[in-house]
């Protein structure tokens, strides 16, 4: 047990010293290296995901046909509250 706590320990102080060696070292080439693929990543990230959710969507649309959980001909929820209705103004 003390074998593993004295790694533990020896992993955490080579963790900080260099974590802080890391930051001491970083000249501004790196530090705009790591603002550019950071900001990249914040560009993306959000087409990405849409990307991903359109994928699944097609993917679990697949399934459902496959197992015939298509649309069907029966009247929904929302048939039977005036879908589509047009209320003029003032008439409500």
């Amino acid at each position: 047990m003390d074998y593993i706590l004295d790694n533990v320990g020896e992993w955490k102080n080579r963790l900080v010293n260099n974590s802080i060696k890391s930051f001491e070292e970083m000249t501004a080439q790196r530090w705009v290296r790591i603002v550019a693929i950071v900001g990249g990543y914040l560009l993306i990230r959000p087409y990405l995901l849409n990307a991903a959710a359109k994928k699944q969507k097609q993917q679990l649309d697949r399934e459902a046909e496959e197992l015939g959980l298509g649309k069907s001909d029966a009247p929904d929820a929302n048939d039977f509250r005036g879908k589509g209705v047009k209320v003029a103004k003032g008439e409500v």
